[in-house]
């Protein structure tokens, strides 16, 4: 299967299937159809701009996911069942309740235990979500980069406790904090209205500052001893920078919670590469770009060398167009040289070099 542009997939079989932006609905569209015409207007009319189709040329290829779509599916109904209970709390001026904490503790499981499996490299992200269902779908990738970040890292060198020592010690339990934060980490946005959120022009000085009030607002709803300081380190300073410009104390370095350093390159790439109310997704070796480019300034150096060992900037079922007009797919990644992956053209499979073959424009 590959990824195809919603604009070159009519007449195309669906390889997966197209959420509804609320989980609990039926999928938009099921693996297996036929991709219409007027099935592929209304698809991009709802936002939704690439899908993954079966065709010839991409016969055998599996992408790897790091969230499987029946783990994914489980986990956007939890997670949208919790931020309503969060925006009913919020609405009530109370903590988010324990229950939540329960219910989000299982889905983490869930999701680590699908991060545990996986092989580890050239990993797919790539949810087939349009804007409207950004925000629980965003949390759900966020959460599962975070983890997989986090075991690498906890695996090299250990966990830092909160005196700055290296422990190797109770990993699961950290990583259950760290997938908690994760999924929480913008629960404060809840706070901000909707017109600020999907705002399709750049917001003014009030605007931002309004939309930066959403790390503090998220850490006071999970007051109460059913979340721990860690997860409300996670919520609260995720937007800090390694080199003190981030929001909303301007911590530096290591004074940034570890977890947060790691949900901070986490929820930068996704970002980044998502469909979102005012930008289209980007593709992943712009996401990469992103990362890669803020080491040592807005991200922690050693969480993007764990990055780039395992987010390829060409994944697995990518479509690669080159500026002589050749397009093919993404067949396999070497993770020691993912700048350079096997591609598949009609007329056979080649290394493609792509820091030195241009892509199209």
């Amino acid at each position: 299967m590959r990824l195809l542009s919603i604009s070159r997939a009519a007449g195309c079989e669906l390889a997966r299937d197209i959420p509804a932006p609320d989980p609990r609905q039926m999928p938009l569209l099921r693996s297996g159809a036929k991709l219409s015409d007027r099935y592929a207007r209304a698809l991009a009319e709802a936002g939704i701009h690439a899908v993954w189709v079966n065709d010839a040329l991409s016969e055998g290829i599996e992408p790897a996911d790091l969230v499987p779509p029946h783990v994914r599916e489980r986990a956007a109904r939890g997670v949208s069942d919790a931020l309503t209970g969060a925006r009913e709390a919020f609405g009530r001026r109370q903590p988010l309740s324990p229950e939540v904490a329960r219910d989000l503790a299982s889905i983490v499981e869930q999701i680590a235990a699908s991060v545990a499996t996986h092989p580890g490299t050239a990993l797919v992200l790539t949810d087939l979500a349009g804007a409207d269902a950004y925000t629980h779908q965003h949390s759900i990738d966020v959460c599962a980069l975070g983890l997989l970040l986090g075991k690498l890292l906890f695996d090299a060198s250990g966990w830092e406790d909160d005196r700055g020592r290296h422990r190797v010690d109770g990993v699961d339990r950290r990583l259950l904090q760290l997938g908690l934060g994760l999924l929480l980490h913008d629960v404060g946005k809840l706070a901000v209205p909707a017109a600020i959120l999907n705002k399709r022009e750049p917001l003014t000085d009030e605007e931002l500052a309004v939309v930066r009030t959403h790390s503090e607002m998220g850490a006071d709803l999970l007051a109460g001893d059913a979340y721990s300081p860690v997860v409300r380190a996670i919520v609260r300073e995720h937007h800090e920078r390694w080199d003190g410009r981030g929001y909303p104390r301007g911590l530096a370095g290591e004074r940034i919670h570890q977890l947060a350093r790691i949900a901070a390159v986490a929820d930068v790439y996704d970002a980044v590469t998502s469909e979102r109310p005012y930008r289209p997704a980007q593709p992943p070796h712009v996401g990469v770009a992103v990362i890669t480019g803020g080491a040592g300034t807005q991200f922690d150096p050693r969480v993007v060398e764990v990055f780039r060992r395992v987010v390829a900037p060409f994944p697995v079922g990518a479509e690669i167009a080159l500026a002589d007009g050749s397009v093919g797919v993404v067949a396999a990644v070497d993770a020691d040289d993912p700048e350079r992956p096997l591609v598949r053209f009609p007329a056979g499979e080649r290394r493609v070099e792509l820091g030195v073959e241009p892509l199209a424009a």
